[in-house]
């Protein structure tokens, strides 16, 4: 069974609340509030044009005249941890910046971080991947990194994610490609592989979930779950104070990072009004019913049968309470093809980060056993 196909490039359109996957949308109801909060950050949009106001801002980007200019480089300091260019298309109005190392005739690997992070978590696997014959892939989600950061959250929802990489997908037309995705990289990678499955080669899952109805302790927890979730505490501490976005990664690892490291995660944060994405994404988290994104995620959910036949590879941290072990067993019974739970010992949520060259390694090793170099 084909994939439905993703919505026009040119158009600039997304799929409404329940669709992000080729699936019905859930009523009208939920495509009602998608489309009103989808024409409410239109106008915003309209209105910050005719103050001159920047809608979007990138790091690294000045403003010249009433208007962005973004002719302005990596700073010095993260191009000697980070030195691979950073390209850029755009994907439904906005641009997507990315990594493409690699030969270009090699199996595309699509390398899909989460929240509060960017491309800058694979640093470790683009070398071990391009040494190897594969094409290395690393986008900055809408919002993050130095892609657009919209001033507004009405598209920093699970089925833009999704349509935005189905869009970067289609125009590099990658075929033959793997999803490896942490985190939020796993329901909006697989989201956007199951729109286009035909060209799915395999699939690594580490520390994400694809499924409702499951908690973990961390997600119930008074602090600092339901915290955020508040109306005024949450922007307060997340935005304000920028809890996540310049504590996340640190206080959610094992490892004690360097001081660039640390400031690599941060500095995309550091304009004013630039992390709406790092609020906007604890909050789409589905944990009930009639939660915004619950829809999107359900019908990742029921489509899973069509990639039993993928092969896959779950890897894990253990240590990890944000999606403890238990996530990814209950994965395996959804993908019950798939390979592991290995343990990464030594790690915590941001095993990447933390487990890095290890960890390429066992992709490439993965990999070359499953799909080969070339597609």
């Amino acid at each position: 069974m084909r994939a439905a196909r993703s919505p026009s490039r040119a158009s600039g359109t997304v799929p409404a609340s329940g669709a992000c996957c080729g699936a019905p949308v859930q009523g009208h109801a939920s495509a009602s509030r998608h489309r009103s909060r989808f024409g409410s950050e239109r106008r915003i949009a309209r209105i910050l044009h005719f103050l001159r106001v920047p809608y979007t801002r990138r790091p690294g980007c000045a403003i010249i005249a009433g208007h962005e200019d973004c002719l302005h480089t990596k700073p010095p300091w993260l191009q000697e941890i980070f030195p691979w260019e950073q390209r850029s298309l755009s994907v439904n109005g906005r641009r997507m910046a990315y990594v493409d190392e690699g030969d270009r005739s090699g199996r595309p690997v699509l390398l899909l971080s989460g929240n509060p992070t960017w491309g800058f978590l694979y640093r470790d696997f683009i070398e071990p991947l391009r040494a190897a014959g594969y094409r290395a892939l690393a986008p900055d989600w809408i919002g993050t990194g130095y892609s657009d950061h919209p001033r507004v959250d009405a598209a920093l929802t699970l089925a833009h994610h999704i349509a935005d990489l189905v869009s970067l997908m289609d125009q590099l037309e990658l075929r033959g490609f793997v999803v490896v995705g942490h985190d939020w990289g796993g329901p909006q990678g697989v989201g956007a592989a199951l729109q286009r499955v035909e060209r799915l080669a395999a699939l690594v899952l580490m520390n994400t979930w694809l499924f409702t109805g499951r908690l973990s302790r961390f997600h119930s927890s008074p602090r600092p779950w339901t915290t955020w979730h508040a109306p005024l505490l949450g922007p307060f501490f997340m935005r304000r104070h920028k809890v996540l976005s310049h504590a996340g990664p640190s206080a959610l690892s094992r490892r004690a990072m360097t001081e660039s490291e640390a400031r690599a995660y941060h500095h995309v944060f550091d304009e004013p009004d630039s992390d709406h994405v790092v609020l906007t994404w604890p909050r789409t988290i589905p944990m009930r019913e009639g939660d915004r994104g619950w829809d999107d995620m359900q019908a990742i959910e029921r489509r899973l049968p069509e990639l039993r036949s993928v092969p896959a590879l779950l890897v894990w941290a253990p240590e990890d309470e944000v999606f403890p072990i238990e996530f990814a067993h209950r994965l395996k019974e959804l993908l019950p093809q798939a390979e592991g739970p290995v343990p990464f010992e030594r790690a915590r949520h941001f095993l990447p980060d933390e487990r890095g060259p290890e960890l390429a390694g066992a992709v490439v090793e993965f990999l070359g056993r499953k799909a080969g170099a070339r597609p």
